[in-house]
């Protein structure tokens, strides 16, 4: 599991949330019904400053970006990465399976390269029912 908050989205965040050093956001996944996981380029995020449930967290410019244990199993196996456009109404997100030859970073993102089809990774599913 890897999180990418690009610079775009990380101003977007602080603008649009007035967010200080220490603040943070935690991303989790939309599920359409139960079991019926999506993932698409609109999942939720919210404000959120405890990181006692976090199991991955990223640092950008003092904002604590971050996944909570409780919705690992939606962003396992895969490369997330949030984006920002001018003109969009919120991020948003893209994904790819975690060591497909294709691979997204900040720095060349190109969403031809995304893969936003994949399915959710069973390495969790002993936690849910």
């Amino acid at each position: 599991m890897k999180l990418i908050v690009t610079a775009a989205a990380n101003k977007w965040f602080k603008n649009t949330y007035v967010l200080q050093a220490g603040d943070g956001i935690k991303f989790y996944g939309k599920t359409v019904q139960p079991h019926n996981v999506k993932h698409s380029s609109r999942q939720g995020f919210s404000p959120e400053r405890d990181l006692g449930r976090a199991t991955l967290i990223r640092k950008k410019d003092g904002i604590n970006y971050h996944i909570n244990f409780d919705d690992s199993w939606f962003f396992s196996g895969l490369v997330t990465l949030v984006d920002f456009h001018s003109g969009d109404e919120q991020p948003s997100f893209y994904f790819q399976r975690e060591g497909s030859d294709l691979t997204i970073n900040e720095s060349d993102f190109s969403a031809e390269n995304v893969d936003a089809t994949t399915s959710a990774s069973s390495k969790f599913e002993d936690y849910w029912e």
